[in-house]
């Protein structure tokens, strides 16, 4: 199950996330976004969590907790696979039209 966490602080840890939802259950993977030029944490990341119902108490529990100062925003997101194959399906490019001859 992946989870979305949001409006976290720029001196959250990859550690402080792991430790508020491994108490849940096993957490797969932790991903804290961050710019890519000056490394600084943008505030939201994912976490994967191995089982489903244990990632959903943790939505539930965890939604509007707090965290370093900041009250979270915590729900589930769709599985990674699902949303490349949706941005996928986006960006393909429109069938080439012949030129037009005249």
């Amino acid at each position: 199950m992946v989870i979305f966490v949001g409006n976290f602080s720029a001196n959250t840890t990859e550690q402080d996330l792991l430790d508020k939802f491994e108490r849940y259950g096993q957490v797969d993977a932790i991903n804290v976004m961050r710019d890519e030029i000056s490394e600084r944490v943008l505030g939201f990341g994912f976490i994967e969590m191995a089982d489903s119902a244990s990632g959903r108490q943790a939505v539930a529990d965890l939604h509007h907790s707090t965290l370093k100062g900041s009250t979270l925003i915590v729900c589930e997101t769709a599985p990674r696979i699902e949303r490349r194959r949706h941005l996928q399906k986006q960006a393909s490019p429109s069938p080439a039209r012949p030129a037009r001859q005249g």
